[in-house]
């Protein structure tokens, strides 16, 4: 029978044989000494003497490294970075104030398609009420209304700090829109019914976005 030498092999694969065999060869010896009656604590002495033996001689190499394997780096896993907290959302909310069902439904519809947050009131005195509970980016307000009209409740707004700044539209079918628009000079523009709706929603669109941009500069003062 052809013997195979040391030098058959790759020195890798040699060495990682004779290690096998010295492994094996203590394992069987550990056994021996176990059935034949020696006490545990020096089998567990042995134990620990032969691996002290095992690292030295570099068994507990990792095996690929033995036989020419190139092992992977280990890539520490790096800590990921905590998000960025997004900027609170600021209210894009509406307003509408109209005594007339009909007004109100078709004001509602038209800024909801939009996408926008609408609250209904159909005076001035529900309006106080609703203002008083949240806050809104623009009033829309009819300026002839039982109870409270429309330029009463501009002026209860105007007097109240919460809403001193709040972008408000009046909407009106009297035929002296300008005395109107006259009597109410802290509103931001007054629109005749039946109004336009690209007219009203690019106005809205326009005060709304600049009330916006205003309050992020606010805050990130």
């Amino acid at each position: 029978m052809h013997r195979i030498g040391r030098n058959a092999l790759p020195q890798p694969a040699f060495k990682l044989q004779a290690l096998t065999m010295v492994s094996q060869i203590q394992d069987a010896l550990l056994l021996t000494l176990f059935t034949a009656g020696v006490g545990i604590p020096l089998v567990s002495g042995l134990l620990t003497y032969l691996k002290g033996l095992r690292q030295l001689s570099g068994e507990d190499v990792d095996a690929r490294r033995l036989s020419g394997a190139t092992s992977a780096p280990v890539v520490q896993p790096r800590k990921a970075k905590a998000p960025a907290q997004a900027a609170l959302p600021l209210a894009a909310d509406l307003l509408l104030v109209d005594d007339s069902a009909v007004a109100r439904t078709k004001l509602r519809r038209l800024f909801e398609a939009s996408g926008y947050q609408v609250h209904l009131a159909c005076d001035g005195v529900e309006a106080l009420a609703l203002l008083a509970k949240g806050r809104y980016s623009l009033m829309i307000t009819d300026l002839e209304m039982p109870n409270m009209d429309g330029s009463a409740l501009i002026s209860a707004c105007r007097a109240q700090a919460s809403t001193a700044n709040m972008p408000i539209l009046a909407v009106s079918g009297h035929e002296g829109l300008r005395a109107k628009f006259n009597e109410c000079r802290e509103i931001s523009g007054i629109h005749r019914k039946p109004w336009i709706d690209d007219l009203l929603t690019s106005h809205v669109a326009t005060l709304v976005t600049t009330r916006v941009a205003r309050q992020a500069e606010a805050v990130s003062a």
